[in-house]
């Protein structure tokens, strides 16, 4: 049974899991030792790099600064794994190496932990840096949110996933409580613990908690979007084991659940569309593959009439004919437009 936090100012874990981030993880260091909030604890996690992790690392004399080396490479998920078995603090933080957070971060988030004991997860908003230049804002909401169950569970599967993962603050007794993140799933393991807290427990958007995201070609949104078609192979198993674990209250989440599979198909369909004009197939990875993700995502939505069936099929057989066309040079561009304009893309 999770209890309340005791009056005592809780110790916050900064983790840090790192693969080859020589070159930026020196900033994340000092956003996390540079807290207005003095009860925390830092911790690079390094995943066995082969750059000079350790040697920038080295370079910081604060006391509150550890450095742990795994053995091998356990991957990114596992890694946050790792982090959370050797953090000590109250509350865990796990900040991404390669982006950085506002000075109040962490105390923002400890009074709201403080003044909302029933909130175990709690997620921020997010400036988005795009080579060191903010390019946008990412807020969930004008004000503070409370997300009680099954409320959260509801808009994380009807809306986009709105929690940036590097921005997520959790009570280290939820993670004993709910278990870990799901190694099988090494794109999308993140939005599957969302899921799970969500269904049982409070979520918290506190606006003030202000992470700075860095985007491009090096971050794991990245790999997740374009490089594999793999991410969206994970998304499809989460929708597949949340309905069974759903069981007999599917239906209750039914509406839900087919905004989930209805974006997810569109988004592969951007995908497609996106590998095949930038004509990245070095990896095996051909458009074609992608949409049959769509068409997976479109056979699990179900219909609530006999209209929707026939609309159903319509769109798979779409998708079918956009399979074929999206490898036909001159109705690229044609998709991509049409593709931007409905919103099918993260």
């Amino acid at each position: 049974m999770l209890t309340p936090e005791s009056n005592r100012a809780p110790l916050v874990s900064i983790c840090i899991p790192t693969f080859n981030r020589a070159g930026l993880i020196g900033d994340a260091i000092v956003s996390a030792l540079g807290q207005s909030y003095s009860r925390i604890e830092v911790l690079v996690v390094d995943n066995a790099s082969t750059d000079n992790t350790e040697g920038v690392v080295a370079a910081f004399s604060d006391p509150r600064l550890k450095y742990i080396r795994n053995e091998k490479n356990l991957g990114l998920f596992g890694n946050f794994n790792r982090c959370i078995e050797v953090a000590s603090g109250d509350l865990i933080h796990i900040l991404h190496s390669d982006d950085t957070i506002d000075k109040d971060f962490t105390g923002t988030c400890v009074v709201f932990f403080q003044q909302n004991p029933d909130v175990y997860l709690t997620f921020g908003s997010a400036k988005v840096l795009l080579d060191n230049r903010i390019v946008t804002e990412i807020r969930y909401s004008d004000t503070d949110v409370v997300l009680r169950p099954p409320d959260g569970f509801r808009r994380l599967l009807a809306e986009r996933n709105f929690i940036v993962c590097p921005s997520v603050m959790v009570r280290k007794e939820l993670y004993d409580v709910l278990g870990r993140y799901p190694a099988d799933l090494p794109y999308s393991a993140d939005y599957a613990f969302w899921l799970k807290v969500a269904r049982m427990y409070s979520l918290g958007y506190v606006r003030d908690a202000v992470i700075y995201y860095r985007q491009g070609e090096h971050s794991e949104s990245y790999r997740l979007l374009f490089s594999s078609p793999d991410g969206y192979i994970d998304m499809l198993r989460i929708y597949l084991s949340t309905i069974r674990d759903l069981g007999d209250q599917y239906a209750s989440y039914g509406e839900e659940m087919n905004k989930a599979l209805w974006r997810y198909a569109k988004d592969c369909m951007y995908a497609a569309a996106t590998r095949s004009r930038r004509g990245r197939e070095d990896s095996g990875a051909v458009p074609s593959m992608y949409a049959g993700a769509a068409i997976s995502g479109w056979s699990m939505i179900r219909p609530t009439s006999m209209l929707g069936i026939g609309k159903k099929y319509l769109q798979i057989l779409g998708i079918v004919a956009f399979a074929v066309l999206v490898a036909i040079p001159g109705v690229k561009q044609l998709l991509r437009g049409h593709l931007n304009k409905s919103g099918a893309c993260y």
